[in-house]
């Protein structure tokens, strides 16, 4: 090495040393060592949902919390982070946002702080959606494009965008436009007028139909498979009735396992077969249970089901409930309808024992039934003859005959909170119940008989419900002394009027036992509030009775309880108060169930 050479180097080495020797000593050591302070970012300017992305943008944030890295690496990544948060803003619209940074050193926090300006939403102004192919024809495809928020003038928000395009591919493949696909995609952004236009060419190309379907291996008829199907061979494709016909077939209970697959490697003719491959379930059930309820104490339920009893679909069921007040043995055999997954006809029999402060009575019934189903409401008929032998306290059994048709409506309409499937967000539902009889066709007397119940759950926020319940009935006959217990009404219980006993309000005879009325009603208004994730209390009260003539005297309750959000069902534990029997007011309720 020349002189020059040596001498250029010792100055270089010199002016190292010199400039090491020159910094901060708090410089010299925080640019190549660690300190033991931790690192924090906080960023400013932004609204809550756009500083959230941000920050997930932020390399940086990997270090929160952390002893500091070196300043010179800390320095890098602060820089850095102003374009991140730049790009974490541009989904959002804001294509002119200004981020500055500065850091901020104390002895146990490094703050890295953001000042952010998003700076003018960009909106949308040319859109241009086309539809290609069989689509352009197709009324769901017409629907979602005149709903959708890519409008001129409203902000860029790219999850819209990507929502539209999701919902035509989705919407594609679900009504079997099986070779959609988009031929353009684009948005195209100007930046100094802060306006974006938009290109969406989706070509659908045709739609497909429904080709044979084909059942395997399964052991009931073809005739009754058959009549789940709600398409024919040569239909427009449709994922939903796919989808229905798997939940309607799994729900008969006659399967342990049902795939349904479309073959689209064997498509004909623009026609796809599809594969339906059924798994047997066990052919006998039985039941055994025990439990416990206020109003009937503690029970025994034992059941005995055959799923299939032949090839044509139809099922035997049968069922024995013991308890402290009443015991009944219940048997069914039911005959799929014409459409197999929701009407039904039954042939039952049914006798039930029941014995329970004074009142005695025995029913010896057997009804028909048939049970349809129309959109959201269910119908059913039944016509039933019944034999009951009753008394009241002291009074003798006397005997009465009846031949009942009647009509039930019902509908339910109910959604479930996110957290919990077993509690109802928000729903409702109403039965109503005409029955009636007539002494000139094998009945005691001429009586007709209505009852409509209803209840309505509606969620006010995150923690708290609303339930509101009522139900009323009404009666008329020409000899009602005629009428056994099971067509009177009754009031009081776990589901009536808490606080009092079950069937205990009502008319009285002589010896103040309660033989039920021409009229009742049962109203609940109840407030419940979320104290953990399976947790709530309530606070709630009943009012309601049973009676001969409508102006008499309602009673009423008022108590607390607690719910627990089981994996089979709310329990619900009652303390309720009497409000009109001072010298007994308190009385405890259990119950397990559904809301609705």
């Amino acid at each position: 090495m020349s002189i020059v050479g040596r001498s250029f180097c010792l100055f270089l080495l010199a002016f190292g040393v010199f400039s090491l020797l020159s910094m901060p000593p708090a410089y010299a050591q925080s640019s190549w060592q660690t300190s033991d302070a931790k690192l924090a970012v906080v960023i400013e300017g932004l609204a809550t949902p756009y500083s959230t992305n941000a920050y997930s943008y932020l390399t940086l944030a990997a270090l929160v919390d952390e002893t500091v890295p070196s300043v010179i690496r800390v320095r890098y990544l602060a820089q850095q982070g102003e374009q991140e948060i730049k790009t974490a803003l541009q989904p959002y619209g804001f294509y002119n946002s200004e981020v500055t940074h500065e850091i901020i050193e104390s002895e146990d926090t490094w703050t890295v702080k953001y000042q952010v300006n998003p700076g003018p939403v960009t909106t949308y102004n040319q859109v241009d959606i086309t539809l290609l192919g069989g689509a352009q024809y197709d009324a769901d495809f017409d629907k979602l494009l005149r709903n959708h928020k890519l409008q001129k003038g409203r902000p860029l928000h790219h999850q819209d965008y990507e929502t539209l395009k999701s919902a035509l591919r989705n919407l594609a493949a679900e009504r079997g436009y099986y070779d959609a696909k988009f031929t353009a995609q684009h948005i195209d952004v100007l930046r100094d007028q802060q306006l974006a236009n938009v290109t969406l060419t989706f070509d659908s190309a045709e739609r497909y139909l429904f080709g044979d379907t084909v059942f395997c291996c399964a052991f009931i008829s073809s005739k009754l498979l058959n009549r789940f199907l709600d398409h024919q061979s040569g239909e427009p494709f449709s994922t939903r009735k796919l989808l229905d016909l798997q939940v309607d077939l799994a729900s008969s209970d006659y399967f342990s396992h049902v795939e349904i697959s479309p073959l689209w490697d064997q498509t004909s003719n623009n026609q796809v077969p599809i594969d339906v491959r059924l798994e047997p379930n066990k052919r006998d059930r039985y039941q055994l249970g025990l439990g416990y309820g206020t109003d009937t104490g503690a029970r025994v339920t034992m059941g005995f089901d055959r799923r299939w009893v032949n090839d044509r679909g139809h099922k035997l069921s049968s069922v024995v409930r013991l308890s402290e007040v009443q015991n009944t043995g219940f048997v069914s055999y039911q005959i799929p309808g014409n459409d197999p997954a929701r009407d039904v006809y039954s042939f039952n029999g049914e006798i039930t024992d029941r014995s329970y402060e004074e009142q005695r009575s025995t029913l010896y019934k057997t009804s028909v039934s048939d049970l349809r189903h129309y959109d959201r409401w269910h119908r059913t008929y039944q016509l039933a003859y019944q034999r009951e032998d009753f008394s009241f306290g002291s009074d003798p059994t006397e005997s009465s005959s009846f031949l009942i048709p009647s009509v039930q409506w019902s509908l339910i309409e109910s959604s479930s909170l996110p957290a919990n499937r077993n509690i109802t967000d928000d729903g409702y539902r109403l039965s109503i119940m005409l029955q009636g009889g007539h002494d000139g066709a094998l009945s005691e007397t001429t009586f007709a008989s209505l009852k409509v119940s209803a209840k309505w759950v509606h969620r006010l926020n995150d923690d708290w419900r609303i339930l509101l319940r009522s139900e009323v009935g009404a009666l008329r006959a020409d000899n009602f002394e005629s009428l056994g217990p099971t067509l009177r009404f009754f009031a009081g219980g776990d589901h009536s009027v808490r606080g009092y006993a079950y069937q205990q309000l009502g008319p009285t005879n002589d010896e103040g036992v309660v033989v039920g009325g021409r009229y009742m009603t049962a109203n609940s208004v109840e407030l419940d509030y979320a104290i953990k994730s399976n947790w709530r209390v309530a606070l709630f009260t009943d009012i309601g009775n049973s009676m001969m003539d409508w102006n008499e005297r309602l009673k009423q309750s008022a108590g607390f309880g607690v719910r627990w959000i089981s994996p089979i069902g709310p329990v619900r534990l009652d303390l309720a108060m009497a409000l009109d029997e001072p010298s007994n007011p308190w009385r405890l309720h259990l119950t397990i169930g559904p809301d609705l």
